[in-house]
């Protein structure tokens, strides 16, 4: 794997569809990352599993930003974070969205 991410979202209802687009984006531009997803109750306990490169968080999730980066600097994992616009989200831009994470 080049690279892994992790999508955080609030529940997981758009999460599956927004990770199937990006997979597809992925595909077509021969990347070969590995996607997950995880509902922000979950994060903790994904983070303990794995280690991921990149976390994208879904715009709903931008007020957990301060307490994930102190989630990770605890676990000692150096990740970027990054926040999905409210446009892109909703327009499944994946396109833009990979442009900050390559």
């Amino acid at each position: 794997m080049e690279k892994s991410i992790l999508f955080i979202c609030e529940s997981g209802i758009s999460a599956s569809l927004f990770v199937s687009k990006m997979l597809e984006s992925l595909k077509e531009h021969g990347l070969n990352y590995d996607v997950d997803y995880a509902p922000v109750q979950r994060v903790e306990a994904k983070l303990s599993q794995q280690h991921y490169d990149v976390i994208l968080l879904a715009p709903q999730i931008k007020r957990y930003e301060k307490e994930l980066r102190s989630l990770l600097e605890e676990k000692s994992h150096e990740s970027y974070v990054s926040g999905i616009q409210d446009d892109e989200f909703v327009t499944m831009n994946i396109e833009r969205i990979l442009e900050r994470v390559r």
